[in-house]
Parts: structure tokens; sequence; C-alpha cells
């Protein structure tokens, strides 16, 4: 295979340390693949002495995929960290006479936390808390965060060293682990054996590290326990590809390789292969725009393509149905290149939150367009929003539903106290809750008049259709000021709440009853459950980070919306540089075409650009007004 001058340059790199700088669609695995040929063919070294790591079990199954196609079965070991740290695990359990269980996702780990969360707060733990607190934790163990570290605008939960203690004593006491306990239990044994780090070493005397640019610190500490006095420490990264922050990924580590090994080779793979010249013109102007980063030249071997374009809608169902159009021209298209090639063209929609896949999940299934997602939404179907929706619609259908009218009793302007809704409970379960308010017997006169308004509002609220439903909810019942503050307490933004209520009310906008709205939640439920994770179909749904190094013929990526992307916390420092990362990883997936989908209203508000869309249309018209 041909290499361009960096690749054959870093491929013979022999000793000592070296970080390659690969912007995308540089071909980092056709270098790592020819740097074994070389370090095998010129310097002799065998296969068995070298060993890759990389960040997925996806990355490391398809280097040895590829490996064996370019060089025949060979004994190069291409593994994950995690997988590395796993083996030292057992030696550690082996050694210690211990048992110890798996801790997976799912209800034990759920209970769990759950447990620990009321302990600490007194309240009851939503799915949001679960992931916030799951995430936060991470950070503490794969940063090796302690409390002198902490500031109080890093994390969401005040108590989260208390939690997170409190966690790993749960787990030891229990005899569980997890997944981050397999790096520190693999660190403890190379710390308390010199005899098995001199080992490994002998046994791995070079070791790669592909993605390097996703390793968290507790990783960066492990490796370097592995690497010999040679320090024949290879690594191929992209800063500006880092977007696993939320993981503890830990960019820092490479701004810093010069400063810890000050003999460090450092090589550039500035050439991108997949996208055009406009496209690659953009993408470094925008990344161009962080300061703690490489500055790299960045070169299209395609000096053709088109500049990615930015496209505007007035709500969520006239961008859906743009996309439905688009879709089903380019898919089994008539006359295309791809036609000749008997293959369809490759298209992606991309999002931040996999809460921007539901509207478009749902227009893709009643149309009958195959698709493929990475990661379902399923979780957004049990969403606590959707859930107090779902209750406000089946109270105006089922005025006797109590089990609804406790789940949004305090939710609206009702006015209804606990002394209230212990009376409804309590009295003729039979009868309509909203006629048992009214005649309440300690309310007073002011207090009966409201609730016969709740009445006659929620009787109103019956005969709408579901899209109107949803928007009576918001207002008339007062719903979003509940929302407003809940969403204060979680740490997101009304703009995120605001974005969820359209996908749901895009959803609503054919029908024609609250039932048919129930029953279309449950239809998606269902569909949610058995949808294809992979498989042949040309069109892919996915988050962003779900489609890290991966590439399409069209890109459209939708949902960049203040608030959303980037963050409600992401609106300077580190935050917002990820977040123009993971922007840049989104418009570097194209290889053709990339559209932002954009929409002027969110739920009725208007919803101005995105400081990352201005980045966008600042680079093909940098004279504009953008205001």
């Amino acid at each position: 295979m041909k290499l361009t001058e960096g690749q054959l340059t870093a491929s013979h790199h022999y000793t000592g340390p070296a970080l390659t700088l690969a912007i995308p669609g540089s071909g980092k695995t056709t270098l790592l693949l020819h740097r074994l040929q070389s370090l095998n063919d010129i310097h002799g070294i065998g296969g068995e002495q070298i060993l890759t790591l990389t960040f997925s079990k996806a990355s490391a199954e398809d280097m040895a995929s590829r490996c064996e196609a370019l060089f025949g079965a060979s004994p190069y070991a291409f593994m994950t960290i995690h997988r590395f740290s796993y083996g030292l695990f057992r030696q550690w359990l082996k050694a210690s006479g211990k048992q110890m269980r798996l801790l997976e996702s799912g209800k034990e780990r759920f209970a769990l936390f759950s447990n620990l969360y009321t302990a600490h707060y007194h309240l009851p733990m939503s799915e949001d808390d679960y992931e916030a607190l799951q995430a936060e934790i991470g950070l503490i163990y794969n940063l090796r965060l302690t409390r002198a570290d902490y500031r109080a605008d890093r994390f969401q939960f005040d108590k989260i060293f208390d939690i997170a203690s409190d966690y790993h004593r749960l787990k030891r006491k229990n005899g569980l682990y997890d997944f981050d306990d397999m790096l520190l239990y693999a660190l403890r044994l190379l710390d308390g054996n010199p005899r098995l780090v001199q080992s490994i070493q002998r046994r791995y005397p070079f070791i790669q590290v592909d993605e390097a640019q996703d390793t968290s610190k507790l990783q960066f500490e492990l490796i370097e326990r592995l690497i010999g006095p040679e320090k024949n420490l290879f690594l191929v990264a992209d800063d500006d590809q880092s977007i696993y922050g939320f993981r503890g990924a830990y960019p820092d580590y490479l701004l810093n390789f010069g400063k810890k090994f000050p003999d460090a080779a450092f090589y550039y793979l500035s050439e991108n292969f997949r996208s055009g010249a406009p496209l690659i013109r953009s993408a470094e102007h925008i990344i161009g725009e962080n300061e703690k980063r490489f500055k790299k030249p960045m070169k299209a071997a395609n000096a053709g393509g088109i500049p990615p374009e930015v496209k505007y809608f007035d709500d969520l169902t006239a961008r859906n149905a743009y996309l439905l159009q688009t879709l089903k021209e380019n898919i089994h298209p008539e006359e295309t290149v791809a036609k000749e090639t008997d293959a369809d063209p490759s298209l992606a929609i991309l999002y931040r939150n996999r809460m921007s896949a539901l509207s478009v999940v749902d227009s893709l299934l009643q149309n009958g367009i195959e698709f493929k997602i990475k990661d379902p939404p399923i979780g957004e179907l049990s969403h606590w929003i959707l859930k107090d929706i779902l209750a406000f619609m089946t109270l105006a259908m089922i005025p006797q539903d109590r089990d609804s009218l406790e789940r949004i009793a305090y939710k609206m302007n009702a006015f209804i106290s606990k002394e209230m809704l212990t009376y409804v409970q309590t009295t003729q379960v039979s009868r309509s809750v909203f006629d048992v308010l009214v005649e309440i017997p300690f309310l007073k006169d002011f207090q009966t008049r409201t609730q016969e308004s709740v009445r006659n509002k929620f009787e109103a609220l019956a005969r709408l259709r579901p899209y109107d439903a949803i928007h009576f909810i918001e207002t008339d019942l007062g719903y979003l000021d509940y929302v407003q503050h809940n969403a204060q307490r979680l740490g997101i933004s009304m703009q995120f709440a605001r974005t969820r209520l359209d996908a749901y009310k895009a959803i609503a906008k054919p029908l024609k009853s609250g039932l048919d709205f129930i029953e279309r939640i449950d239809v998606l439920s269902t569909a949610m459950t058995s949808i294809q994770r992979t498989g042949d179909a040309p069109l892919t749904l996915s988050t962003i980070h779900g489609v890290k190094g991966l590439e399409f013929d069209s890109v459209f990526l939708i949902d960049v919306n203040t608030g959303v992307f980037p963050g409600p916390r992401s609106d300077s420092g580190d935050a917002l540089e990820e977040e123009r990362r993971l922007f840049y990883v989104a418009l570097t997936r194209a290889r053709h075409r990339f559209e932002l989908l954009h929409i002027h209203f969110v739920c009725g508000a208007f919803n101005g650009d995105s400081r990352f869309i201005e980045e966008l249309i600042r680079v093909e018209h940098p004279a504009d007004d953008l205001g």
C-alpha cells in the first residue's frame, strides 16, 4: 500500500517515545499497521513483542482483521486497555483469593445508586440523576480527583465525593467491581509487584496506543507502568477529536507530552482522504477557534467537493418532512454513481443527544424507510416529562385515575395541597377526582372556585387533538413553569426541555386523540426494543459520539440549538472547547455532503442560531454581520 510522506516517516519510528498527530481521515490505522511491519522487517521485532492498545473493542477488532488481510495470520496483540487490565485484575483476584462479581448496568446498579442518592439527599433519584451520578463518579476515578481538586462548578452534586466513597465501600463489602475498578486494581497490582512489571516490560518492549486522545488520566498512569527504560511508547492521536471528557478522557496528557518526554519525536498526518476541500476548510477554521490544541496543517486530497450548508425550517415537522423527502431521493436513487457500483450511498442523521432521534425515528417508521440506529432512545420513552404528559392526557380521558392525579397534582397551577390529595385518594375511588376536589368540605370558597376551573380545563383538554393538548398542558395548566423549575434543579437548560417537548408534539401532530397519542408511544416503545442496531440499511441514525471513526457520503446534523449543543454548562473554557471538538467530529464524518438542519421555533419560542452555526456560516461568509 502506498503511504503518504507523513505515514512513511512515522511508520519508520523505532525506539523512544513518539506522538503522531493525525487529522480525521488521514489513515491512522494504516500507519499503525505499517509500523508493525516496519518494526518486524527492518529491526527484527517479533509481533509477540508489540502491544497495541486502543479505546474501543470495535477498533481493536478492526485493526486485527485489517492486519490479517494485509499481512496474513500474525502474533500481534490488539486489545482495549480495559481488556488488558482485566487480565491483570484476574491475576490479582487469584493471588488474593477473592471472589468478585461484575456490577453491570441494569436494575441492580440503579438500585444501588438510588439508595445512595436517597441516603444523602432524602429524595428519590430520577433517571437524569442516575446518569449524571454515574458520570461524575466515573470522572473522579478516571481523572484521579481528590476532595482537594474539587471545585464548586465542576459537579452537579455537592456531596459527590461522599457518595463516591460510599459506592466504593459498598462494592467492596458485597464483592462487586465495575469497569473502572479493573483499572484501579490492575494499577494496584503493578505498584505492588515490581517483578510483574519487569516481566510485562520484557514481554512487550514496544507499546502502541491508538486514539490516545480518548485515554483517561488513570489509563495513562497504567500505560506508563508498562513502558520499559527505553520508553518505547508510540501514541497516535488527534487532540481535536477528544470528545469523551464525560468519561475522563485526558487530552492534557497529549498537550504536555513534550514536557513529560523531552526527547519525544512528533509526527503529523495532515492529509485528509475522506472529504472535499471546502468541507476541510470549514472544519479547520472551526476547530481553530479552540485555544488548547496543537496547531496543525489540514489539507484535502480531494480538491473538489461542496461546502457545508445550513438549511432553515419553521418547525420540527417541516424539518422532518424535508428529511423524508431527501432520504427518498437519495436511497435507491435512479441515476447515481453509487447505482453503477450496485450500492446505495451511505447517509447519516447525527445529533448531540439521543432525545433528538425520537421524532425522526417515529417519522421513518411511519413512512417505511429502513435504517439502523446505534443507540436507540429507548430511555426517552420513560422520561419524566413524557410520563407527565401521558398522565395529563390519561386523567383528562379517565377522570377517575387517581394515580395520574398523584403524579401531576403538584406540577400544574391547580393549587392542590397534600391534604386535598389525601382526601381524594381516600374518597369514593369510582368518582371523578375533579368532582371530589370541588366538594372537599374544608375548602374555602375561592379554593372551590379554583378546583371548578381546573375541572373545566381538563374537560377542555379531553376534547383537544394531542398536538394542541400538549400546548394546552404547557400553558393553560402551567406545566412549563414546573418544567423550568425542575430543569434548574437538575442542571439542564430550559431549551433542552423545550426541544424534548417539541419532539412529542411532532409525534402528536398527525394524531386525532389523546388515546391515539398514548397508543403511538406504546408502539414506539415496542419498536425501539426490536429496531436494528446494525445491518445493510444505507441510513444510520446516531449520536455524534457513536460514529467517531466512521464516514458517510452524506451527513445531516440536527438540533444544534443553544442550550442543547453546546449544552448549558458548556458556554466557556474547557467544556466549550470539547463541545466544539464534538461539532468538528460531526462535520468531518461527511465525504461529500454536510447539511445542518436548523429550525426557527422550538415549542413556539424563537430558536436563535447556536454559536456553532454562526461559526460555520462565518467560514463561507466572513463579511456577514451575524448580529
